[in-house]
């Protein structure tokens, strides 16, 4: 899986990107056939942080901002796993017709 950080307006630091490496390694929990995962994280006016998760053809984003990172990333986190959740689901149910 190819994994990409990009930080808008600031470095970020190697404690965070090893936070959302270890979050994105949750994905392919969720879905075995993810092939590539961007984070985006701004810091202009609240923390932000994007995940943008390519799967076979489909592109996943979740979003979501927050005092600090921490609890952005965790927010987007729950938020990306539902949706690689429901497209498994619905992936594996049109299979069985």
């Amino acid at each position: 899986m190819k994994f990409t950080v990009t930080a808008r307006h600031f470095k970020a630091w190697p404690e965070l990107q090893d936070t959302l490496k270890h979050k994105a390694d949750q994905f392919s929990k969720a879905h075995p056939h993810i092939t590539s995962t961007e984070v985006v994280l701004s810091e202009e006016h609240d923390k932000e942080v994007e995940f943008i998760v390519h799967v076979n053809q489909h592109i996943l984003s979740s979003r979501d901002t927050g005092n600090d990172f921490d609890a952005a990333i965790h927010s987007a986190t729950d938020k990306m796993i539902s949706q690689l959740r429901k497209l498994r689901e619905k992936q594996s149910d049109y299979r069985r017709m």
